[in-house]
C-alpha cells in the first residue's frame, strides 16, 4: 500500500444491521409525520366544507336570517385555496437552490474521482450529480421514491468558496461527513421530512399573506394559521431531534475516516469561512450592487479579502473560539460546541492523503456560471468592474453614505434648503450635537456615530480638492489616505481626525476644526460633492438601483395567485347571490314574517307537563266540558272565562298563547292598522306587539295578521 493512501475499514455486520433497522424506523417516523400533514389538511377542509354547507342551507331556506353568508363563503374560499396550495408542495419534486450550476465530469475529473473514492470507502452509493453553489457549505440530497422507502437519484451540492479556500484534508472531512448521511440512510428520512416541513412553511406563508391582503375577513386564515402552526411546531420538534442526531452520526463517520483532529479542524474552518462569506456579501457586495456595480471576479475578490492580514487574524480567532450568533431553534444542526466535543472525544484514526492534489475543477466555466446566476438575481443587470476599481467604488460609496445622512440631518435641524459643511459646523458650534445625533442615528452611542459621519463628510470635502482619497478596508469599511501617500500627509490626517472627534463631543472644539479646514483650502460653505469620482454614477442612500426594495419572486407569485383566487371567489359569490335572489323572490312572503294561522297544525301541541285532553261522550275529542267535575281537580288547568272556552295557557309558551287568544285575518284593500284596531276593539300598539312588527305601521294587501279574537257581538266594543 502506498504512503498516504486511505485505509478502508469494514464495519461489523451487527453495526450495519442495526444501522439499517434504525434507518427503516426513521423512515416510518418520517412517513407518519408526512401523513399527519395530509390528515390535518383533510380535517380542516372537511370541517370547513360542512360549515359552509350548513350556512348555505340556512341562507336558502330562510334568506332574511342569513345575510352574512357571503363573508363565510368568500373567506372560506380564500383560506382553503391558501391551505391546499401550500400543502400541495409536498408532492413537488425538489429543485436545486437558486444559483446552483451542474458540474459535468469533464470540467472537474479529479473532484468526481475523489467523490467516488470516498463513497466506496464509506460503503455507500456515490452521488450521480454535483452542483456548484455560491456559498460556503456542502450538502447532499436524495430523491425519496415511495415515501423514502426506495432510493432515487443522489445529488451533492458544493459551494465554490468552500472549494477555493479549504485544504484538501478539510475538503475530505467535509465530503466524508456528507457521505456519512448516505451511509446512515439519513437522506431518506431527511427528504420526506424536508418536503413536509416545506409544505407547512408554504401553507403558513400563504395563510399570512391571505390575512394581510384582507381576503380572510371572516377569520379563516387566522384560525388555519393557529392550527397549522401548532402542528408545524410538533412536526419540527420531533423531526429536528432526529436530524440533529443524524448530524452527530455523520460527524462520527468523518472523524473515523480522516481522524478526529482533522474533522474538528475542518468544522472550525467551515464555520469561520461561512461567517466571512456572509460578511463579504452582506457588508460589501450587496450595498455596492444597489448602486449598480459588482466585482467582475466575485470569488477571486473574496479570496483577496481572506488573504488580508487583519481578516486572517480574525478568522484565526474564530477558529479558536467559534461563536454561533443568532442561533435559531429551527437549526437542523446541533450546537457547534456539542459537535466539536463529540468529535474530539473519539479515538484517533484515519490516514491523511497528500495535501497537494491536482486542481479539482479544471474548467472555470461552471464557476463563472455560478457568478452569473448570482448577479442575474438583480432586477437590473449590474456593471462588472475589475476588483481594484470595484474596491475604490466601494470605499467611496461607504464614505458618501454617512456623509449624505449627516447633511440630511442638518437640513432637518436647521430647516435649510441647502446644507453644507458650514451648516453642520454652525450647528455643532451652537451645542446642538445631541439634536444632530438623534436625527442621524438611534444607536446606543450617538456621539460616536456623529463623529464618524462628520469625518466622512470632511474626508469627502478633502477628496473633492484632491488632497485625500478613500481606500477600502475589509475590517473598517473605508479609510482616508493622503493624496501624496506620505508620512507627513498621514500625520496631518490623523490630527484632523482628532479635531473631528473633539468637535462632535464639544462645541468649543469646532473653531479649531474650522480653522484646520480653511488652512487646507477647503471651502466649507460650498456644497460637498456626493458623487462617485471613480465611475460616472451617483451614490448615497437615495440613489442607485435598490435590488433589495423589489418584491421577492415568491411574494410576487403569491400575489398573482391571490388575484386568481379573488376572481374565482367573485364568480362563486355572484352565482350564489343570483340563486339566493331567486329564492327570495320566489317565496310567498318576501319579508319572511311568521306563518299565518291557516298554515298551522290542525291539532294543538300538548302543553308542557300536561297529558293530552281525553275524549268525552258527546264532545269533540280533546275538548272537555267547562262543567266537567275534573275542573275542580287542582291538577287540571282552570278556564280563564266562563263564557269562552279555552284551556289554561302556560305563559312559558307565548306562541301557543298568541295563536289561541287571537284570530288570523287577511289584509284587504283599504285596511290600515287603525281601522283594523277599531274593528277588533283594540289598539294599534297591541296589533304591532302580537304581530312582532316593532314600530312599523305598513301592511301589505294579502298579508296575514293576528288580531284579538271576537268575544262579543260584531261591531260592538265593551
Amino acid at each position: 500500500m502506498s504512503a498516504g493512501a486511505a485505509v478502508r475499514r469494514a464495519r461489523p455486520w451487527p453495526v450495519v444491521a442495526a444501522g439499517a433497522a434504525l434507518g427503516w424506523l426513521r423512515g416510518l417516523l418520517a412517513v407518519g409525520l408526512l401523513a399527519g400533514v395530509y390528515l390535518l389538511a383533510f380535517v380542516l377542509v372537511t370541517v370547513n366544507a360542512l360549515f359552509v354547507v350548513l350556512v348555505l342551507w340556512g341562507a336558502f331556506s330562510r334568506p332574511s336570517g342569513y345575510g352574512s353568508w357571503p363573508l363565510v363563503v368568500g373567506g372560506s374560499i380564500a383560506a382553503i385555496f391558501a391551505l391546499l396550495y401550500g400543502i400541495a408542495t409536498v408532492s413537488r419534486v425538489e429543485q436545486p437552490p437558486p444559483g446552483a450550476v451542474f458540474l459535468p465530469r469533464r470540467h472537474a475529473p479529479e473532484l468526481w474521482r475523489l467523490v467516488e473514492e470516498l463513497a466506496r470507502e464509506l460503503e455507500t452509493r456515490a452521488p450521480t450529480r454535483i452542483f456548484l453553489t455560491p456559498e460556503v457549505n456542502a450538502a447532499v440530497s436524495e430523491e425519496a421514491r415511495l415515501l423514502g422507502f426506495a432510493v432515487g437519484e443522489r445529488t451533492l451540492y458544493l459551494g465554490v468558496p468552500l472549494l477555493n479556500q479549504v485544504t484538501p484534508t478539510h475538503l475530505r472531512a467535509v465530503l466524508c461527513h456528507e457521505f456519512g448521511h448516505y451511509a446512515g440512510r439519513h437522506t431518506r428520512f431527511g427528504a420526506v421530512v424536508h418536503r413536509g416541513a416545506a409544505s407547512l412553511e408554504s401553507a403558513l406563508f400563504r395563510l399570512r399573506m391571505t390575512a394581510r391582503t384582507r381576503q380572510g375577513v371572516s377569520g379563516y386564515p387566522w384560525f388555519y394559521q393557529l392550527v397549522v402552526g401548532a402542528y408545524a411546531k410538533v412536526f419540527l420538534w420531533v423531526s429536528l431531534a432526529v436530524r440533529r442526531r443524524q448530524e452527530l452520526e455523520a460527524d462520527a463517520r468523518a472523524a473515523e475516516m480522516v481522524g478526529p483532529a482533522e474533522a474538528a479542524e475542518a468544522l472550525r474552518e467551515v464555520h469561520a469561512l461561512g461567517q466571512a462569506w456572509r460578511g463579504f456579501t452582506g457588508m460589501f457586495v450587496q450595498p455596492v450592487q444597489r448602486l449598480g456595480f459588482v466585482p467582475a471576479d466575485l470569488f477571486g475578490t473574496f479570496a483577496t479579502m481572506v488573504d488580508d492580514p487583519q481578516v486572517r487574524q480574525r478568522l484565526a480567532e474564530l477558529r479558536r473560539n467559534p461563536v454561533e450568533a443568532n442561533r435559531s431553534w429551527l437549526d437542523s444542526h446541533p450546537p457547534l460546541a456539542r459537535r466539536l466535543a463529540s468529535i474530539e472525544a473519539q479515538s484517533t484514526g484515519g490516514a491523511h492523503p497528500p495535501d497537494q492534489p491536482p486542481p479539482l475543477v479544471v474548467d472555470p466555466a461552471p464557476v463563472a456560471a455560478v457568478q452569473e446566476k448570482v448577479y442575474g438575481l438583480a432586477r437590473t443587470r449590474p456593471t462588472e468592474l475589475s476588483p481594484e476599481t470595484w474596491a475604490e467604488v466601494a470605499a467611496e460609496a461607504f464614505a458618501i453614505e454617512p456623509a449624505g445622512r449627516l447633511l440630511a440631518a442638518a437640513r432637518a435641524v436647521d430647516r435649510s434648503a441647502r446644507a453644507t459643511l458650514a451648516t453642520v459646523l454652525d450647528l455643532l458650534a451652537q451645542g446642538r450635537q445631541d439634536e444632530l445625533a438623534r436625527r442621524l442615528t438611534e444607536a446606543a452611542e450617538p456621539r460616536e456615530q456623529l463623529a464618524e459621519a462628520l469625518f466622512a463628510l470632511v474626508g469627502q470635502a478633502l477628496a473633492g480638492t484632491g488632497q485625500a482619497r478613500w481606500v477600502l478596508s475589509w475590517t473598517a469599511g473605508y479609510l482616508l489616505v493622503p493624496g501624496d501617500d506620505t508620512d507627513r500627509g498621514r500625520a496631518e490626517l490623523a490630527d484632523l481626525e482628532a479635531l473631528v472627534t473633539a468637535a462632535a463631543h464639544d462645541a468649543a472644539a469646532v473653531g479649531a476644526l474650522r480653522r484646520g479646514l480653511v488652512r487646507r483650502g477647503v471651502a466649507v460653505r460650498e456644497p460637498v460633492p456626493l458623487l462617485l469620482r471613480t465611475v460616472s454614477a451617483p451614490a448615497g442612500p437615495t440613489t442607485g438601483v435598490d435590488i433589495a426594495g423589489r418584491l421577492p419572486d415568491f411574494v410576487a407569485e403569491e400575489l398573482r395567485r391571490q388575484d386568481s383566487v379573488r376572481r374565482v371567489t367573485l364568480v362563486v359569490l355572484v352565482v350564489l347571490a343570483g340563486l339566493w335572489g331567486i329564492t327570495v323572490i320566489g317565496r310567498d312572503d318576501p319579508l319572511d314574517r311568521p306563518p299565518a294561522a291557516s298554515n298551522l297544525r290542525t291539532s294543538w301541541p300538548t302543553l308542557p307537563g300536561q297529558q293530552p285532553w281525553p275524549a268525552l261522550p258527546g264532545r269533540e275529542p280533546g275538548l272537555p266540558s267547562v262543567n266537567d267535575p275534573r275542573w275542580a281537580d287542582p291538577a287540571w288547568p282552570h278556564p280563564l272565562s266562563s263564557y269562552f272556552y279555552r284551556p289554561y295557557l302556560d305563559p312559558s309558551n307565548p306562541i301557543l298563547d298568541a295563536l289561541l287568544l287571537n284570530d288570523a285575518i287577511v289584509v284587504k284593500r283599504g285596511d290600515t292598522l287603525t281601522r283594523i284596531a277599531a274593528r277588533r276593539c283594540t289598539t294599534v300598539r297591541h296589533l304591532q306587539k302580537i304581530n312582532d312588527m316593532g314600530d312599523r305601521t305598513t301592511i301589505v294587501i294579502g298579508q296575514w295578521l293576528l288580531v284579538p279574537a271576537r268575544l262579543g257581538s260584531p261591531g260592538k266594543c265593551d
